[in-house]
């Protein structure tokens, strides 16, 4: 008998205006005033109580190099040091991004889930006992399932719970078992 496990996403907000637009300017734009103002949002969500330097970090969502390199930035990187800084956590980047073919922006959820496969690789080991994955919009949350799929893999007793900038439903847990 296998059990799920449920990875509980918690959004800062939903997607919708401002927030979409300050992520897309943020994103499309390079805009330090939508960066700055996200980061005021991030400073409404409550560090969970049992999370201290000592025992979690913070696993932004990693982008792509080509994405990067076609950017210039990483803006979910940026927003995740806003919420480090914050909540004085360190960023644990021992997540890589292979793949990529296909932007997520438009796909529906099968499309998504199938896109994404295989995409993340943990290098080394979290040393802590919680993780929070980081992300500026979970769309369907198939991003954040494989991240969390793939750090459990490796690591299956770390205690993960996601975190994004906006996502389009109030309450969302992940499967990812």
């Amino acid at each position: 008998m296998t059990t799920t496990r449920t990875v509980r996403l918690y959004p800062v907000s939903y997607y919708q205006y401002p927030v979409n637009r300050l992520i897309t300017r943020l994103k499309d734009h390079e805009d330090v005033v939508a960066l700055m103002a996200l980061g005021e949002l991030l400073r409404t969500m409550p560090k969970p109580s049992v999370c201290h330097a000592d025992n979690t970090v913070i696993i932004p969502v990693p982008t792509t190099t080509s994405r990067i390199r076609q950017r210039g930035f990483d803006p979910v990187l940026l927003l995740a040091k806003h919420l480090a800084h914050q909540w004085q956590l360190p960023i644990w980047q021992g997540l890589i991004r292979h793949g990529g073919k296909v932007h997520q922006r438009g796909l529906d959820k099968q499309a998504r889930m199938a896109n994404i496969q295989g995409d993340f690789e943990m290098i080394g080991k979290v040393q802590a006992t919680y993780a929070i994955i980081f992300d500026d919009v979970a769309t369907t949350g198939t991003t954040l399932q494989a991240i969390a799929k793939a750090v459990l893999a490796k690591q299956p007793t770390l205690k993960l719970m996601a975190i994004c900038m906006a996502h389009g439903s109030p309450m969302m847990g992940l499967p990812v078992a």
